[in-house]
């Protein structure tokens, strides 16, 4: 048997019991792979500990198991105030697996000797709060990547003994990269700065040209700098079978669509209206649909509703629509259901004046703007959408829960206006509970923190809020904190996000201007955290 160092062995030693446990057959079950501890400290091997992250998650995945994505982790630590480049601690890595709700996480470390690699992984159960036996696997540095597929093939069998496939042909399912790809695409996980990023991205992409996540990587930069033409060159890269495929078709479809065919766009995201059947999707493809002359807009727009009747930009867009067509009357009543969940959107009071007045100026005025003034969901995380799903199917009083929601909302509502803070940070604080993807609940819980002088927890619940629904408010209010903490270069990021969902933002445009002030002398930012 394998024995532990001293480090590791305590790495749970005051938090759990070590209990070995033999683990019977699971299903669905959610995995956390945290990144491997580096036990020879070599500061330059640091991308390793992640690539053991990284190659696990993406083994494991597809074999009755629900993996917890490097993003999903990244924002929960970010939430929990923890680094994301330091070892965890034997109490972080248990309050990290509770916060994403995961039943097992994958901990482990490596060790680097005269070009020989050994990597050691043990399960960590966090009801039972006991640890699995301990794994190992040896090989030369070149081997990593057979290691790391060893590994994940040794876990599957150790949460489910009767797992068919042999250890030889579980290896043979993928195709690995060579360790030079895999380490430039890590290195460029962990780049500092955007420019690096895409370096390290198009050199393991250059390195392993049938080598998926890179190509999604760049495809999500280009896009975010607004390249679609390049954007979408790459995501087209991404199968749709890949892990991260479905993120990449969402994007895709945008790409697409800024790039001036809706119908493509549409065409792009049709399929993920069956696999993740979320307002997100909904909304974009009735824009999409609408923009391409199809007749069934109005279908897209009423199921992205049924998920969220309070979502004004959709009432919108279905406006926009009928206007389109100069349904006057339809047109309308749809613009007024926005205004009666946003009384200050003053385009849509604008345009509901003049669908009343029939008036056709406007319409003409869409027709010579090919993205129009639609307002499209720019975020999406299959992994999220997929838990979302998985939440409407649990049996639960979803009624007493929304009504709970509710109350706790109003309820904080009431004490913010007054500046009752303790009282309106618990309230919000229940409802998030409640719910966790509720963008009002880590809106008004970071509006709190703000005013409470708690900047980085602020800062940690708007980002929360972006995953949920990405709005004008949420990009402003993270850009005024980013310029508060004079973390320039991130402001400067929420600002052309803002810039991008609304181009005649005064509120943005002032903001944009501060930043160009701020930064005049110097020529950059002061380069804030990374």
């Amino acid at each position: 048997m394998l024995v532990c160092s001293p480090r590791f062995v305590s790495l749970f030693g005051s938090v759990v019991l070590l209990t070995l446990v033999a683990i019977g057959p699971v299903a669905s079950q959610t995995l956390l792979v945290a990144p491997f501890d580096n036990v020879g400290g070599q500061p330059n091997l640091e991308w390793v500990g992640e690539s053991f992250a990284e190659v696990l998650t993406d083994r494991l995945a597809g074999n009755g198991f629900a993996l917890i994505s490097r993003a999903q982790r990244l924002a929960a630590l970010e939430r929990l105030g923890l680094s994301a480049t330091s070892p965890l601690t034997r109490a972080s890595l248990v309050r990290l697996g509770e916060e994403l709700g995961a039943d097992w996480v994958v901990v482990g470390r490596f060790e680097l000797r005269e070009n020989r690699l050994s990597g050691w992984a043990r399960l960590l159960h966090l009801r039972r709060l006991s640890l699995s036996a301990p794994l190992e696997q040896k090989g030369s540095f070149a081997q990593l990547l057979d290691i790391q597929g060893a590994l994940a093939w040794q876990i599957l069998r150790t949460l489910d003994p009767d797992f068919s496939y042999s250890r030889k042909s579980f290896l043979e399912r993928v195709q690995a990269p060579p360790v030079s790809a895999l380490e430039n695409y890590l290195r460029g996980l962990r780049a500092p700065s955007r420019e690096l990023q895409v370096r390290y991205f198009l050199q393991a992409a250059r390195l392993a040209p049938k080598f998926n996540p890179p190509a999604w990587r760049l495809g999500k930069l280009y896009f975010e700098d607004q390249d679609y033409a390049t954007a979408a060159r790459w995501l087209e890269k991404v199968p749709a079978e890949h892990r991260d495929g479905a993120d990449a078709r969402f994007y895709l479809s945008l790409s697409y669509f800024f790039g001036g065919d809706p119908a493509r766009a549409a065409a792009t995201l049709r399929p993920l209206g069956r696999q993740f059947p979320v307002k997100e999707v909904w909304n974009n493809l009735g824009v999409f649909a609408s923009q391409a002359g199809a007749s069934n807009p109005p279908d897209y727009f009423a199921r992205a509703l049924r998920e969220d009747s309070a979502d004004p930009d959709v009432h919108f867009n279905l406006g926009l629509h009928y206007l389109r067509r100069r349904q006057w009357t339809a047109a309308a009543q749809a613009f007024d259901q926005c205004l009666a969940l946003n009384s200050e959107d003053s385009e849509a009071r604008l345009l509901s004046a003049q669908a009343l007045g029939e008036d056709p100026a406007p319409v003409d005025s869409l027709a010579r703007r090919p993205a129009g003034l639609a307002r499209l969901k720019q975020n999406f995380s299959a992994a999220l959408a997929r838990r979302r799903g998985e939440a409407r199917r649990e049996p639960s009083d979803d009624s007493a829960r929304a009504q709970h929601v509710t109350v706790h909302l109003e309820r904080g509502r009431d004490f913010l206006a007054r500046d009752q803070l303790e009282s309106a940070r618990y309230e919000f604080t229940q409802m998030v509970y409640l719910a966790p993807s509720s963008y009002e609940g880590h809106f008004y819980l970071a509006e709190v923190y703000r005013r409470q002088g708690q900047a980085s927890e602020a800062i940690s619940e708007l980002r929360a809020a972006l995953w949920s629904q990405d709005t004008l408010p949420v990009r402003l209010r993270l850009a005024e904190l980013y310029l508060e903490e004079d973390r320039d270069r991130e402001a400067r990021e929420q600002v052309r996000a803002a810039l991008a969902l609304d181009p005649a933002s005064s509120e943005a445009r002032s903001l944009a201007d501060r930043l160009n002030l701020a930064l005049a002398p110097a020529g950059n930012g002061s380069g804030g955290e990374q």
